[in-house]
């Protein structure tokens, strides 16, 4: 009889039941010789030879214990109990001489060493006939899967579970009890948010917005906490701003200014003559107000300047709440799965739109969070919004004229105005905290952090405040208004004007190190992505578009990069200009990236996040892109007037109108149309 002996790397699968434990004998023999059940007098009595017997014996001492016959991986195999019930009723049919017999055959078999058991095996397998063959076939291919995930140490099951996308990890949760427990685990989901929430997937190509949400409860804890500190401090200001003699500040620096109560507002004009109305409404303010500044001008001397003054604090940032105890911790799946609801809904325009309405003018600049969205409007108020219900908290007036420009955080809100001042508010009350001049015309544009405060003017300056120390610097460069203004990266300052130009400014130096040209029309808005570097692919291949519901043609989401695409990662920084295009710069050295077509009139705002683009024009219009690619995904209509300013969340897209609506696109976790 021909005989290939296996390979020793073979071995354990050729001959699952090497281990030799007594488990694996009673798996091969159901049926064991006893007195009652003895093999006949005439039946050879056969026994294997003393080396064979000591071979077998050192096997058996070593304990080695073979995947099949592990006791913890025993007791899970149902299919194995069922298995053995079904031999054993097929032996009990058969006569109790045969029945002896095949016991008797199998216990030989399992006393064997491994060596005589494959030989065994092969000559068995060469008296087989096709049937027989085939038989062993269909039982051996299911006895030869092993349940790795099993067996394997949990953390390399974890790592082999990371590579799987959410879809493939769920079915793996529906294979068994072990999987399901390896397959909800946080360490796997915590992966998987690791690798979409925030950014974009390199393998599937989708992103999760990251849906910065708190409690309500703490939420109204904060703020309680915030107004006692913000009336502390507001007492302790009003001190400090009563040792400040008037005729050491000059015109041009900080001051607590009277309120302009009697000043004419300008006219209501067309919302078409938007470039026209922020230039007259500075005009007429300068009518109502030349006399009243010379006459305070002559009753003091010239001073050299704002410049590095020592003055007093402008706002003292009130110390962080404190976290309540008791919080609960979200399972990592659970977060997964919200935030893919709400882009499923981004991806197929399932939203809930809502309109407000109260102010009486063109809504010009807005701001929002999770709670709460405040708007400034040409009818010289601010609103502040229940985001969620629409209802109008309180309305912040005190301003002159037209309000241009907000910016706000948890402790304060300050606005810019066409009066050319700045005030500092406590939104939760509605009282204003501070009076801001400085400018010599009216304030387009604002923007801080924790440590300065920047604004742009149509004068044509910039003018960076310190909350600190109080000192006034002035940045000049510009030949025409400036627009927009934008802290970068703490000791940056990005801004964009009427002159067509976008200019990088060194704050601590005051010199201006980068000039972006290219825009051909005046520069409305611009933002930058701060500290976050964005995937941008260059080298693309033109997308295929689809079909949407309303017929037009949109490109699809790309499933992920193709082989002639780079991704590169990178920070940014995004213009929009009445040219009707948006561009893409590198935010560190200034270099050109892409144009985005698609708006047939000015772009007059614009938001980004890593995931989406959204831009408001003079058309009407509000189109979302993908920030990656920089494809036109879709366009969101519903305002009746040329759109002024737009807002970009995690799960809104807010736009205001030159005709005094306000209109939200809420793409939260809702029904699938």
């Amino acid at each position: 009889m021909a005989y290939d002996s296996p390979s020793p790397a073979t071995s354990d699968h050729l001959a699952p039941s090497l281990c030799l434990n007594p488990d694996a004998i009673e798996d091969i023999a159901p049926v064991q010789p006893t007195e009652q059940n003895l093999l006949p007098a005439s039946f050879p009595t056969l026994a294997w030879s003393e080396l064979s017997s000591a071979e077998y014996k050192a096997s058996k001492s070593e304990k080695k214990l073979c995947y099949r016959h592990r006791p913890d991986l025993r007791a899970g195999r149902a299919a194995d109990e069922i298995q053995l019930e079904e031999l054993q009723q097929d032996i009990e049919k058969l006569p109790p001489q045969d029945q002896q017999i095949i016991s008797h055959i199998w216990s030989l078999f399992g006393s064997a060493s491994a060596s005589h058991r494959q030989l065994v095996l092969s000559g068995l397998l060469t008296q087989c006939c096709v049937p027989q063959l085939s038989f062993l076939s269909n039982h051996l291919q299911p006895l030869l899967r092993i349940d790795f995930l099993t067996i394997l140490p949990t953390e390399i099951a974890f790592h082999i579970l990371s590579y799987l996308d959410a879809t493939s990890l769920c079915h793996a949760a529906q294979v068994c009890k072990s999987w399901k427990r390896l397959a909800d685990d946080n360490v796997v989901w915590h992966r998987m948010c690791e690798q979409h929430i925030g950014l974009k997937c390199t393998k599937c190509g989708w992103g999760l917005p990251l849906l910065k949400k708190r409690s309500r409860g703490r939420r109204q804890l904060e703020h309680q906490q915030q107004q006692q500190r913000i009336s502390h401090s507001q007492d302790s200001q009003d001190e400090s701003d009563s040792e400040i003699h008037p005729h050491t500040i000059h015109s041009a620096t900080l001051r607590v200014a009277e309120t302009i109560s009697s000043l004419p507002s300008p006219p209501h004009q067309p919302s078409q003559e938007l470039s026209a109305r922020r230039r007259s409404a500075s005009s007429e303010f300068d009518d109502g107000d030349r006399q009243s500044k010379r006459a305070r001008h002559s009753s003091r001397s010239p001073s050299p300047g704002c410049e590095r003054q020592s003055l007093s604090p402008l706002f003292q940032q009130p110390e962080p709440p404190v976290k309540p105890a008791g919080t609960t911790k979200r399972l990592w799946k659970d977060i997964y799965s919200e935030r893919l609801i709400v882009e499923r809904n981004w991806r197929k325009r399932n939203y809930k739109m809502k309109v407000f309405r109260g102010h009486t003018d063109g809504v010009m600049c807005l701001q929002f969070d999770e709670s709460v969205l405040i708007t400034g409007s040409y009818d010289n108020t601010v609103k502040v919004w229940n985001v969620e219900t629409g209802e109008c908290l309180r309305t912040l007036t005190g301003h002159a004229l037209c309000v241009r420009a907000l910016h706000f955080d948890e402790a304060k809100l300050i606005t810019g105005s066409m009066d050319r001042t700045l005030k500092i508010w406590n939104y939760h009350t509605g009282q204003c905290i501070r009076t801001l001049q400085g400018h010599t015309d009216g304030v387009v544009t604002l923007d801080f952090d924790s440590r300065v405060l920047a604004s742009g003017s149509v004068d044509s300056t910039i003018k960076i405040w310190n909350f600190a120390t109080g000192e006034c610097t002035t940045l000049t460069g510009h030949s025409d208004l400036v627009n927009k203004v934008q802290l970068y990266k703490k000791t940056m300052l990005f801004s964009a004007s009427d002159d067509m130009t976008v200019k990088l400014w060194d704050i601590t130096t005051r010199t201006c190190t980068h000039t972006l040209t290219g825009h051909i029309g005046r520069v409305q808005s611009l933002q930058t992505s701060g500290d976050a570097l964005i995937s941008i692919l260059t080298k693309r291949r033109p997308n295929r578009s689809r079909t949407l519901d309303n017929g037009q043609h949109s490109p699809a989401y790309d499933s992920g990069s193709s082989d002639n695409e780079t991704r590169t990662m990178m920070p940014i920084v995004i213009t929009g200009a009445l040219d009707n295009t948006l561009k893409v710069w590198n935010a560190e050295t200034g270099d050109y990236l892409r144009t985005l077509f698609g708006h047939e009139n000015g772009v007059w705002s614009l938001a980004f996040d890593k995931l989406r683009i959204v831009s408001g024009s003079l058309d009407r219009t509000i189109k979302v892109w993908d920030t990656e690619s920089g494809d036109c995904l879709y366009t969101l209509s519903g305002l009746d007037g040329p759109v002024t300013c737009v807002g970009l969340g995690d799960t809104r897209v807010v736009g205001g109108s030159a005709n005094g609506a306000i209109v939200i696109w809420d793409f939260g976790a809702q029904k699938a149309k």
